[in-house]
């Protein structure tokens, strides 16, 4: 498959089968907490294809299999990519309704991030609160 992807597209897909999601996981680490956000986009085998030209759409990210809903999901999790292209993307190439608000609590977790301020405790609650 050509990667030809109308931009209005993808949002489009992400409105139907895509995720902002924020993990708070226990680490040995400052706070004892490490925040780990991704984007993913998730389809069965059969348009296995459509998932893979998302890294070339967007220049970042992997293809995983995922045994729990045995689909193949697109991810990036790497906070630069987050901040460089997903986030860019969807606020050129807006979403409605939840995802929307999805998108826009996730974009705070990532500034919040992005100065380095979850890593204190003060900044580790307020990403709590907003996830």
């Amino acid at each position: 498959m050509k990667n030809d992807l109308n931009p209005f597209y993808v949002t489009g897909f992400t409105e139907g089968e895509g995720s902002f999601y924020v993990g708070i996981l226990p680490r040995k680490m400052k706070e004892g907490f490490e925040v780990r956000p991704s984007f993913s986009l998730s389809q069965n085998e059969k348009d296995k294809e459509l998932i893979e030209t998302l890294i070339d759409f967007f220049g970042c990210g992997f293809v995983r299999y995922s045994k729990s809903d045995q689909t193949f999901k697109y991810e990036v999790r790497s906070l630069k990519d987050l901040q460089d292209k997903i986030i860019p993307h969807f606020e050129a190439y807006q979403l409605e309704g939840r995802t929307r608000q999805d998108f826009n609590t996730f974009k705070e977790v990532i500034e919040i991030m992005k100065t380095s301020k979850h890593l204190e405790k003060e900044g580790l609650k307020q990403i709590t609160i907003l996830a």
